[in-house]
């Protein structure tokens, strides 16, 4: 509820998000999650909720931005939106998405 950033990611990339959100909470960053279990329905009306109390939303998926174009355009300009993409085949390096995070409090 008090999230200054919000992590939305969904399958194999969400157990990674999990890894990076603990280490920047551990580092007193106020650091919310969305899981979506299905991307649709999309969840539009809470991404424009959220969108309007965080500083940014960013949107880890393994892909080049299928789903953060989606979380964009439910944002409408209410706050930052960042992508962590991957592709290849291979999941993300915790790191890249702790730099994200950093970069979304800006």
């Amino acid at each position: 509820d008090d999230a200054d950033v919000v992590i939305i990611s969904y399958g194999i990339s969400s157990r990674v998000a999990y890894k990076a959100i603990a280490e920047a909470r551990k580092q007193g960053i106020k650091v919310g999650f969305l899981r979506l279990i299905v991307v649709w329905p999309f969840p539009e009306k809470r991404i424009f909720e959220l969108a309007g109390k965080v500083k940014s939303l960013i949107t880890v998926e393994i892909n080049y931005g299928q789903i953060a174009l989606e979380v964009e355009r439910c944002a409408k300009g209410r706050c930052k939106t960042l992508l962590v993409p991957h592709g290849g085949g291979w999941v993300h390096n915790p790191d890249d998405i702790l730099n994200a995070i950093k970069e979304g409090l800006k």
